[in-house]
């Protein structure tokens, strides 16, 4: 009984810690680290500004005034970006 437990039970728990191990090294990079060219909310549009932003620290990013943002959605902005001085 105790040799069909170990020929059966260790296969398989060197199968699941394979499976848990690989998940668990996913190399996790942040994509706010980059510059991002945002987006200002003006005329009643969103529209492509040339102010870029690397997202970090707590400064609001703004660009002659306004506020910078990251997403379109076509008549408003969203996703107040900030920016850490380079």
């Amino acid at each position: 009984m105790r040799t069909k437990i170990l020929k059966f039970g260790m296969p398989l728990m060197a199968f699941l810690l394979a499976i848990v191990f690989a998940f668990a090294t996913e190399n996790n990079v942040s994509k706010d680290d980059a510059l991002v060219q945002g987006y200002i909310f003006l005329n009643n549009d969103c529209v492509t500004t040339t102010k870029v932003c690397n997202n970090q620290g707590i400064i609001p990013c703004k660009e002659a005034g306004n506020q910078v943002y990251s997403l379109d959605l076509g008549k408003s902005c969203a996703n107040a970006m900030t920016h850490r001085p380079l």
